[in-house]
């Protein structure tokens, strides 16, 4: 008696812990009606979004998958499964989930964490990765899926999830998962694709990561569209001048990198780089004006030890003829 009396105050205990959780974060509002951005359609359904079966514990690869093949991207989770899936946890780590699109030459973009930029991306026509937890706080049960759509008239989202192609979920169903989950979402984006709902930190902070294992080409790209959305973000420029730079264009990266330092005169990197740039074009004179008045005792170790080093090779340049002067001044 006193067991069953046990086990009865654990199953009790065990629903309370459920409604609380089913009732944190949701309102009796309508979620879909009250997040959607301005101009967003009533109802979005990306049919064309691949479907992969979701094999046991294996919903990571499988909704991967999906989001990469919406970007043109010719994968399986059977291929990803190597990448991303970690027997050990009879699951995947969104890390791992993070870093596998860079190596199909992909963007992972992880949106803030706020429904309103979900939507947006369903109505510039990119599935959302989001990552799920069924379970408890002390007892999680993760799953990834793939929100394709939404309706708004019955406050609906639409998943590819599991081995279902297409499931339809009230939006609090799929709310108070989604915020025990961490809220969670990512799109994927081709190289000089930005999200709909992108913010600059975050673009620029994915565009970096990127650049890793990018080619220069990629990487222009990428940060070619960031200094077109925000050309005010010394970053971006710095971003396309360091891809510039990798491609042996020195010209165009001494101009990225003169376009950072007008807008951050104090970011000793930038201006490290762009004497570095005058310096292969030819220009130790200019590149030595340019490092003249940075303070290096005042510089972290790293960019302090970078600085010294672009200018002991100024001075072993030392004053070589300039063949052609217009080089030396490039235009931000």
């Amino acid at each position: 008696m006193e067991k069953r009396a046990v086990m009865m105050a654990a199953r009790v205990a065990f629903l309370a812990a459920t409604a609380f959780l089913l009732s944190a974060c949701v309102t009796r509002e309508p979620f879909i009606p009250a997040n959607l951005p301005p101009g967003a359609q009533a109802r979005v359904e990306l049919e064309s979004t691949p479907f992969f079966p979701q094999k046991k514990y294996q919903c990571g690869p499988a909704a991967l998958a999906a989001v990469l093949g919406a970007s043109n991207v010719d994968t399986t989770p059977e291929a990803l499964v190597p990448i991303v899936y970690l027997p050990a946890r009879h699951g995947s780590l969104q890390v791992e989930m993070q870093a596998a699109p860079r190596k199909f030459g992909r963007l992972s973009y992880p949106l803030s964490r706020n429904l309103d930029t979900v939507l947006a991306e369903l109505n510039a026509g990119r599935p959302v990765l989001v990552l799920h937890n069924y379970g408890l706080p002390f007892w999680p049960r993760w799953h990834y899926a793939v929100v394709i759509g939404y309706d708004s008239a019955t406050d609906k989202f639409i998943l590819r999830s599991g081995k279902k192609r297409r499931a339809e979920w009230r939006a609090r169903t799929f709310m108070v998962a989604w915020h025990n989950g961490g809220r969670g979402a990512t799109v994927v984006l081709r190289p000089g694709e930005i999200a709909a709902s992108a913010n600059p930190t975050l673009y620029l902070e994915a565009a970096a990561d990127f650049e890793r294992g990018a080619t220069p080409a990629e990487s222009l790209l990428a940060f070619d569209a960031a200094v077109k959305r925000w050309p005010e973000e010394p970053m971006a420029w710095i971003g396309r001048g360091n891809a510039e730079y990798r491609a042996g264009n020195f010209a165009n990266a001494a101009h990225d990198y003169a376009a950072a330092v007008r807008l951050d005169p104090d970011n000793a990197g930038a201006g490290n780089n762009l004497a570095q740039s005058l310096l292969d074009l030819g220009c130790p004179g200019r590149a030595r004006e340019q490092l003249a008045p940075v303070n290096v005792d005042a510089l972290a170790p790293a960019l302090r030890a970078a600085v010294l080093d672009t200018r002991r090779r100024i001075e072993a340049a030392g004053a070589s003829p300039v063949s052609d002067p217009s080089r030396c001044s490039p235009q931000s």
